[in-house]
């Protein structure tokens, strides 16, 4: 499987007009090295907007769900840098839950990204999830696509109050039941996963919330 660990942490938000470059060289030199500096987190990758530079989609990789509440990660959330007090101002809208991998299917990390996360709504989760599983099986037999990720949101994870939510202009809550990831080569080459998710997402008893494609900008491994 190509995510690491056995959960993710997705995130979305917008970049302020005039804290692009800022932002760029704050979370590539210090905030992804620091995060993943904290046991358990495995990788972490940035994605911007495929058609707005200043949409930003971020997922970090982990050992397991307890990383995303760990007292390593508390204490970076309740220390923000100097550096991370200018910029985190900036990021508007954010919208971030930790999810368990339920199933996550191909090899490496590709160019492209489809970020989709959908509403169970009234329907049970857990035939929901299942539900998913089988269309994320149809979404990686898609010409283009080379990796299919599903994950469940467990909202109690990531709703603390920290230092650095405080520092953020406020958001919606993160209210979404699974998220899907789809890889592609090309954001072009992702066309026919992109029109194919709301329909396989209805069959299986979910609703899309939010879906848009995303190139990778950056990448960074745990070292050890």
């Amino acid at each position: 499987m190509s995510l690491r660990g056995r959960a993710f942490l997705p995130m979305w938000w917008g970049l302020a007009e005039g804290f692009e470059r800022e932002f760029d060289r704050w979370h590539t030199i210090e905030h992804m090295p620091e995060r993943l500096g904290i046991p358990g987190f495995l990788r972490g990758r940035r994605y911007i907007g495929a058609e707005n530079g200043r949409r930003v989609f971020q997922i970090y990789e982990a050992a397991h769900i307890e990383t995303f509440r760990s007292p390593g990660y508390l204490a970076r959330l309740n220390a923000p840098t100097d550096w991370s007090n200018r910029v985190q101002p900036g990021l508007t809208g954010m919208v971030r839950g930790a999810c368990e991998t339920l199933i996550s299917l191909g090899e490496g990390v590709a160019g492209s990204l489809i970020a989709a996360r959908l509403l169970a709504g009234d329907a049970d989760p857990l035939p929901t999830g299942q539900a998913l599983a089988a269309a994320a099986l149809e979404l990686r037999r898609l010409h283009g696509v080379t990796a299919v990720h599903l994950g469940r949101h467990l909202p109690g994870v990531t709703t603390v109050e920290t230092a650095e939510t405080r520092l953020r202009p406020a958001a919606p809550a993160a209210e979404f039941d699974f998220v899907i990831l789809v890889e592609g080569i090309a954001t072009s080459e992702l066309a026919d996963a992109t029109s194919r998710l709301p329909e396989l997402a209805k069959t299986a008893g979910a609703r899309p919330l939010e879906s848009d494609l995303y190139r990778l900008a950056y990448l960074l491994e745990h070292e050890g």
